[in-house]
């Protein structure tokens, strides 16, 4: 079964390691104690909602980045790379996503 608060925790440390932060820099920059940002890390717990906004703001992520995790198939790069696509694909005409399935196609048939 999927441990939430330990996936959640898993992520949020990953795009803090991202950005070359330690947790004590993190924290003071989300303005919050390094404490509570261990714990939301290591899973033992989840933020309150005015956490969960500085934590998401430091980063500086769209929310739903944090909870790519439900399939264990795919790295994290592949996840990010799915809602990247996702994110752009949804903004196109239906002529141009035609187009991008196309193009897709024949780089699967290379």
């Amino acid at each position: 079964m999927m441990d939430f608060k330990k996936d959640f925790g898993k992520r949020v440390k990953y795009y803090r390691n991202k950005l070359g932060l330690s947790q004590i820099d993190f924290a003071d920059k989300a303005g919050i104690t390094p404490q509570t940002l261990s714990g939301i890390e290591t899973g033992y717990t989840f933020p309150s909602y005015p956490v969960f906004v500085k934590v998401v703001e430091t980063l500086n992520l769209p929310v739903a980045r944090l909870f790519l995790f439900d399939d264990e198939s795919l790295n994290i790069d592949d996840k990010e790379l799915q809602f990247l696509i996702c994110e752009k694909f949804k903004d196109l005409s239906f002529e141009k996503r035609k187009i991008i399935l196309t193009i897709i196609d024949a780089l699967k048939d290379n």
